[in-house]
């Protein structure tokens, strides 16, 4: 997900170590929203279901009706998915072809893979971390309603350690790796796949560092206010430096390849379609819990919708090096994520006479849907919202 800057942050006098309370609204203005319960719950409901609606998309179509579970392809075949197939998105991209634009040879297939990367370690070192950390900006720090950055921005690098090294770590598959494929030339590429196992260690290195002097949205905080941090700057350069050796490995792969066939099935195999899978689980699961909440608005119900929004971001997150293909195709990266939202459309619905019966998301635009929306609703300062603070009978005031 890309974020852009778009509300400034009042001057604040204080240098912050620890997470503090918001110092002003989300809004960037009054910071206030009030509503009416009904449409409040109503709303985080729908915003769930589509997450989860999503979540079944990008797996149906990676991985084709023919092998998914009997509800999964009726529940797919039922949403009417654009582009759905029997065999998936992930049959064309293991069966590279002439006829095939996309991925005519096994090189374009591992260019995809080592592109993915390289653009999620970019946008981690330049717009996650940098844009918000260089101006100052803390309306720009995606997931700090939840105080979840480096959480994501850790996950992001966890993807690329996924696809480069054979899958995710309970279940990779070392010999079928990008890694093992590059070491095996030896030479040249070899040094460069060791430099960029090297550049992924220490990029989880200098993010655990960063994220022990305090949470993302504060030390953004502290740089607005003059208070440089030596941890944060570190990550953003080791992780740009991973960005570059990453994309320097596409000089070791000739057009003409043709042993890539392991690398590439068990990228598909291990890594994408298991990671989309448990994305569909987690996020279904999460429509389940919000759907608790909003049926019984209870500060337990909250809770376990706030910590099920945490594990629903991990799979997502680490999705992040292969946002190529349905998830691009579809929209669906920004439906899920779009950041930064838009605050005032947000306040349209809150404040709307929707007939919520009916309502499916579809009138709603990405920047009012998805998971910062979601965590918006729920969180306040890095915890679930209290109940008894924001709803009052028939009204609910967010801030």
């Amino acid at each position: 997900m890309r974020s852009n800057s778009i509300l400034a942050i009042c001057a604040m006098a204080l240098m912050f170590v620890s997470c503090e309370k918001n110092p002003t609204g989300p809004t960037g203005q009054d910071g206030k929203i009030q509503c009416s319960t009904d449409n409040y719950l109503n709303y985080v409901r729908v915003v769930s279901e589509v997450l989860a609606n999503d979540a079944l998309c990008v797996y149906a179509l990676w991985e084709g009706t023919d092998n998914m579970s009997a509800d999964d392809k009726v529940a797919a075949e039922n949403a009417e998915f654009p582009e759905l197939t029997a065999a998936g998105y992930g049959a064309r991209f293991r069966n590279p072809n002439a006829n095939d634009q996309s991925y005519p040879n096994q090189q374009a297939c591992l260019f995809a893979m080592i592109d993915g990367c390289t653009d999620i370690a970019t946008e981690v070192a330049d717009a996650k971390i940098g844009e918000p950390y260089n101006n100052g900006d803390v309306y720009g720090v995606e997931s700090w309603y939840s105080f979840n950055s480096f959480t994501d921005y850790d996950d992001n690098i966890i993807s690329i350690e996924n696809v480069f090294m054979g899958g995710p770590e309970e279940t990779r598959q070392p010999a079928n790796s990008l890694y093992a494929y590059l070491t095996a030339k030896g030479g040249e590429a070899q040094t460069a796949a060791e430099a960029v196992k090297t550049a992924i260690a220490y990029s989880h290195e200098t993010l655990d560092a960063a994220a022990a002097t305090g949470c993302f949205r504060d030390l953004v905080l502290n740089k607005k206010n003059g208070k440089s941090s030596a941890e944060v700057e570190d990550a953003m350069e080791a992780i740009g430096q991973l960005a570059e050796k990453l994309d320097n490995l596409k000089q070791y792969i000739p057009a003409d390849e043709t042993n890539a066939q392991d690398i590439i099935d068990n990228f598909v195999t291990v890594t994408v379609i298991p990671t989309y899978k448990s994305l569909k689980e987690e996020a279904a699961l999460l429509s389940q819990k919000v759907a608790n909440y909003s049926e019984e608005p209870t500060q337990d119900n909250l809770n376990a919708a706030c910590e099920q929004w945490k594990k629903t971001r991990i799979p997502w997150e680490k999705s992040e090096a292969f946002l190529f293909g349905p998830v691009a195709n579809q929209q669906i990266d920004p439906h899920l994520d779009s950041w930064p939202l838009s605050q005032i459309n947000i306040k349209a619905i809150l404040t709307s006479n929707l007939d919520w019966a009916n309502e499916d998301g579809s009138s709603m635009g990405a920047n009012t849907l998805g998971f910062h929306t979601l965590e918006y609703l729920l969180f306040s300062n890095g915890e679930p919202r209290s109940i008894s603070d924001f709803i009052s009978g028939d009204t609910v005031t967010l801030e």
